[in-house]
């Protein structure tokens, strides 16, 4: 008996395959599920781009199929799609044996960035007719991407004046030491600039006209290679980044809503994405689930005129954070008829004007006579007369957030928000390998984050119908065992026409 399982067959040996590349592809493979999902987008825009003149070029749906599958995978170098699309018969079938090279495949993503988020609308539009989207509670976070660049081509403006110095004096040790050769050898000799000094002057050129860019930015850091990515602080500390937007359906993990932006942070961008979640899916969301990083005194206006139902953690007011006495702000009583606030001793406190502040407006009130009062000396503050209290104009909306996030109801409804969206930025970066970008700028960014959400979407899809399947054949399994009946063709023609029409 032999030591060991034996070769089935020689490498060399002749054997006959099938006669299609679609036998030899199995039939469970998710590939198929993923073309049919493919099939239903409209590519009409980024057919239009292309000329009917010169040499025909590479079918743009074929071209967006593989790029999406290979995301979906977490493969994003071109040059292995490249080698995926001669030997993985996957990636054969799905091209029907077209073979783009690198260059191709790189520069169509790249080219078709604003095309390519208008597939991810689109596969929004799928999941929605498919019945995956219920948009009962929507769970919008933000996330950093990591930008192509590095961050050792960070400038701050410390970093430039100590390179400009160092390259000042290489500079001036090289001036020094011409001179001397001069005085030695006479004109003729040395009068050709040596390598390693053209380079320190183009170095100070470079760095001169990364210190005008600074400069005009206004920001505290620039970036050499990618100027279009900002500095933001993420887990790996701080790097050039991207900031993606993303709207989930509580149901699903099906991703209505995308945005790449070069914001630092979420403020004051979730009324954009409830407007795009409406722009792409037609209905508004019953519920939006935001941490507090999206909070702002315009987004608290803009929900409230709106009428929209959203579940927000606030901050309290920092002037009044750390005062929890009896006489802190919160413990004045307002009278709305008579725009005015009544202390806990009763007297009136009289509205002053309005004033702005870092984080937004604030309604001034002062009252009168503190002084002959008995709690003067717990209430005022020392150096002061009389008490003043500022109250921000969106207090009351405010409150009602505070008051629905602290009932039984809000905080499990809250729960919802990082079991929805977090999971779905886990598949991306640690599942896929979508932790940092691989395109420079913000195009190619924008296409990679369309590429990927529109993958996500397209896959959910997928197995669903996958799923349907194995449900319909269970239903009709079910129903054959009770009626002691054999299944015929055409019950699995049945079940496919039901698969077909979004059974």
């Amino acid at each position: 008996m032999p030591r060991y399982k034996q070769m089935p067959m020689h490498p060399c040996q002749v054997m006959l395959f099938g006669q299609s590349v679609n036998d030899a592809l199995p039939a469970d493979s998710d590939v198929r599920g993923f073309n049919d999902v493919m099939e239903c987008l409209d590519y009409s825009v980024i057919e239009s781009k292309h000329s009917e003149r010169g040499c025909p070029p590479y079918p743009p749906k074929v071209m967006v199929k593989i790029l999406g599958y290979a995301y979906s995978n977490g493969l994003r170098s071109s040059r292995k799609i490249e080698h995926r699309l001669k030997v993985d018969v996957e990636y054969i079938w799905l091209a029907g044996g077209l073979k783009p090279d690198h260059n191709t495949i790189s520069r169509f993503r790249k080219e078709n960035w604003q095309e390519l988020d208008g597939l991810f609308r689109d596969s929004v539009r799928v999941c929605c007719e498919a019945g995956l989207v219920f948009l009962n509670a929507v769970a919008t976070d933000g996330t950093k991407m990591v930008a192509a660049a590095s961050k050792k081509r960070v400038y701050t403006e410390s970093r430039l004046e100590r390179e400009l110095a160092a390259v000042e004096e290489v500079l001036r040790e090289a001036e020094e030491v011409d001179c001397a050769e001069d005085k030695l050898y006479g004109p003729g000799n040395g009068s050709q600039l040596p390598e390693h000094l053209r380079d320190a002057k183009s170095r100070k050129e470079k760095l001169q006209e990364i210190a005008n860019r600074l400069r005009e930015s206004k920001k505290s850091s620039v970036v050499e290679t990618d100027p279009e990515s900002r500095v933001m602080l993420n887990k790996g500390g701080t790097r050039p980044c991207y900031n993606m937007q993303a709207c989930v359906d509580a149901e699903s993990q099906v991703i209505v809503a995308m945005q790449l932006t070069q914001n630092e942070n979420d403020v004051g961008l979730l009324p954009e994405m409830i407007q795009e979640v409406e722009t792409n899916t037609g209905l508004s969301a019953d519920l939006s689930l935001v941490d507090c990083g999206y909070a702002n005194e315009e987004t608290i206006k803009w929900l409230s005129e709106n009428d929209h139902d959203v579940l927000m953690p606030l901050q309290e007011n920092p002037q009044e954070s750390n005062r929890n006495d009896l006489f802190s702000s919160r413990c004045f009583l307002c009278d709305d008829k008579r725009d005015v606030l009544i202390c806990p001793a009763g007297r009136e406190l009289i509205f002053k004007g309005t004033y702005r502040t870092g984080s937004g407006h604030y309604s001034e009130y002062s009252a009168r006579g503190c002084s002959s009062c008995s709690f003067c000396k717990q209430c005022v503050r020392k150096g002061k007369t009389s008490r003043t209290v500022s109250i921000s104009v969106v207090a009351k909306q405010r409150k009602k957030m505070r008051e629905r996030l602290k009932s039984e109801e809000g905080r499990q409804l809250y729960a919802l928000r990082k079991q929805t969206v977090e999971p779905v930025f886990g598949q991306m970066k640690f599942n896929h390998g979508f932790s940092r970008l691989s395109l420079w700028g913000f195009a190619g960014a924008a296409a990679e984050t369309a590429l990927m959400c529109m993958a996500h979407n397209v896959m959910k899809c997928a197995k669903k119908a996958v799923y349907a399947t194995h449900l319909a054949i269970a239903e009709l399994i079910i129903w054959s065992t009770m009626h002691k009946a054999k299944l015929r063709n055409h019950d699995w023609i049945a079940i496919s026409r039901r698969i077909t029409a979004g059974a």
